[in-house]
């Protein structure tokens, strides 16, 4: 049985102001992948990973999900869908315990609207609780059901990541977006890292991720795809690409080695 496409994209093209930011782009995720996306400054991930989540419309091409256009979806309704996205610049509510970041991701699984909650209708208590549960479920999943009801803002940065982790989690999506989700990690808590998004991975969730931490993306990815000027230049194993001449050339700069973490 053929490998199922549970992303697909072709020909996608997004421009500002007449520059190409992304140009003629197709690739496919299997579903139960880890996908990585690598590329220098510039090359066009996080344009990219955008229009995957809807906050830039493409100027040209299709973006498929599932068997359904993304194209022109707002964010809300392409995380209904099923995509759930970290972000490389940390969006946590400081203000919050951890718990309740947490359970903001749980929203689109809930039926609880304004005027149900305000008048404590039949089944708002239940499904409070429901969405309490699946909230420490995402947590405990990242290693960090300990932590539930300490203030956001009194954990360090690497704990901070599994929470937005979390979160993307508790929303129970099919592919999660991961956005440079190493960046200003120590060594140790990249390796907890790694660990986490191949948990991730094993549970039956499709990981597209864009990272900089080439040891990482080379330990972790099933398939890795790089971008050079918003161009595909290559697209393969682990071992494929780091025997590329092109990738060696254009992007890598000369013969590179990979340290294990």
């Amino acid at each position: 049985m053929a490998d199922v496409a549970l992303l697909e994209v072709r020909g996608l093209e997004k421009s500002f102001g007449g520059v190409a930011a992304i140009a003629d782009l197709s690739f496919a995720v299997t579903e139960g992948q880890i996908y990585a996306v690598i590329g220098p400054n510039g090359a066009g991930k996080t344009t990219l990973f955008n229009m995957l989540s809807g906050v830039y419309v493409p100027t040209d091409g299709a973006i498929e999900f599932d068997d359904g256009s993304l194209v022109g979806l707002a964010p809300h309704q392409i995380a209904t869908r099923g995509i759930s996205r970290t972000f490389q610049n940390l969006q946590v509510f400081f203000n919050m315990t951890v718990l309740e970041n947490v359970m903001v991701g749980c929203h689109l699984r809930s039926s609880i609207g304004l005027y149900r909650a305000a008048l404590r209708l039949p089944g708002v208590v239940h499904e409070e609780r429901q969405v309490r549960d699946w909230a420490l479920e995402a947590l405990a999943f990242c290693g960090l059901g300990h932590l539930a009801d300490r203030s956001a803002d009194a954990l360090p940065y690497g704990e901070l990541k599994r929470v937005e982790i979390a979160r993307a989690l508790a929303a129970k999506p099919r592919l999660l977006l991961m956005d440079e989700p190493a960046a200003g990690l120590n060594d140790t808590e990249t390796v907890e890292l790694r660990e986490l998004i191949r948990r991730i991975g094993e549970s039956g969730i499709t990981v597209l991720l864009v990272e900089h931490n080439m040891g990482l993306v080379m330990e972790i990815s099933d398939t890795v795809l790089v971008l050079d000027y918003g161009s595909r230049l290559a697209e393969g194993t682990a071992t494929e690409i780091q025997n590329d001449p092109k990738v060696i050339a254009a992007y890598l700069g000369g013969e590179v080695q990979y340290a294990v973490q």
